[in-house]
C-alpha cells in the first residue's frame, strides 16, 4: 500500500519548454524516506474537479 505525505512545493525550475524540476520541502521527521535510490519513483496524488488523480514519475 503506498503512503502518501502532504509537502510544500519548495521550488519550480524550468528545464525545457515541455519539462520541469520540482523541489519539495521535506520535513525533517522524513528526510530518510527521501533520498535518491536508483530506479526510485513518486507518486503524486492531486484531487481536481472533485476527482482523485494519481501519477507516478
Amino acid at each position: 500500500m503506498t503512503t502518501f505525505y502532504s509537502l510544500k512545493v519548495a521550488r519550480v525550475e524550468p528545464e525545457t519548454r515541455d519539462a520541469v524540476t520540482i523541489t519539495f520541502a521535506i520535513p525533517q521527521a522524513l528526510q530518510a524516506g527521501y533520498c535518491f535510490r536508483p530506479g526510485q519513483h513518486l507518486t503524486l496524488k492531486a484531487r481536481l474537479g472533485g476527482e482523485e488523480l494519481r501519477r507516478c514519475y
